[in-house]
């Protein structure tokens, strides 16, 4: 009588066990096949979501600039008028202006690199690479940045995936979902 209930304890525990492998394979093979229309991107536990166009702080000079989010470009771009290389103790160092609104701010950076950047359509261009300190929302990175006068664009910023990578999703359909925190005085 004994060896008959553990014999059907132990068929019992075999087909839960077998049919706990195949939902799971089954829900697997679901996952796999899905489209994922129905995803809340927006509660991610780590990422913003942004839109194709945000407001963005640049510093110095402490300015608010629209930026075109480019998940394409691989670096950060700012509008850089009459840029002036020059030499200080020995490096090289560029001044250029920033232009937000009807002011004009003078900045002077150390140049980290020059890259060569390929334009669509145009001749590859050279252009000077500096750390500059971008905010989006509450996201505050120093990063390298390569300057172009981006006078004859719309945006004065171009952010590229050195910025966005490991802190934002991009929804190309919105704009302006983040302001850039207030920098403590």
């Amino acid at each position: 009588m004994k060896l008959q209930i553990r014999w059907r304890i132990s068929i019992l525990f075999l087909l839960i066990f077998s049919a706990t492998l195949f939902l799971n394979a089954k829900e697997e093979a679901i996952v796999q096949n899905s489209t994922f229309e129905n995803v809340n991107t927006e509660k991610s536990d780590t990422k913003h979501v942004i839109g194709a166009v945000e407001n963005v702080r640049l510093v110095p000079p402490n300015v608010i600039l629209k930026a075109r989010i480019d998940t394409g470009a691989k670096t950060t771009s700012i509008d850089a008028r009459n840029i002036t290389p020059f030499e200080r103790d020995g490096k090289q160092w560029v001044r250029f202006v920033c232009v937000a609104g009807e002011k004009e701010h003078t900045i002077e950076r150390k140049v980290l690199k020059t890259v060569l950047i390929k334009r669509h359509g145009e001749e590859s261009q050279d252009r000077y690479v500096v750390n500059m300190r971008i905010i989006l929302g509450d996201v505050s990175q120093l990063i390298p940045v390569n300057l172009n006068d981006r006078d004859d664009y719309k945006y004065p910023v171009l952010i590229g995936r050195n910025f966005l990578r490991d802190y934002f999703i991009v929804d190309v359909a919105k704009k302006y979902r983040l302001k850039p925190m207030v920098l403590p005085k």
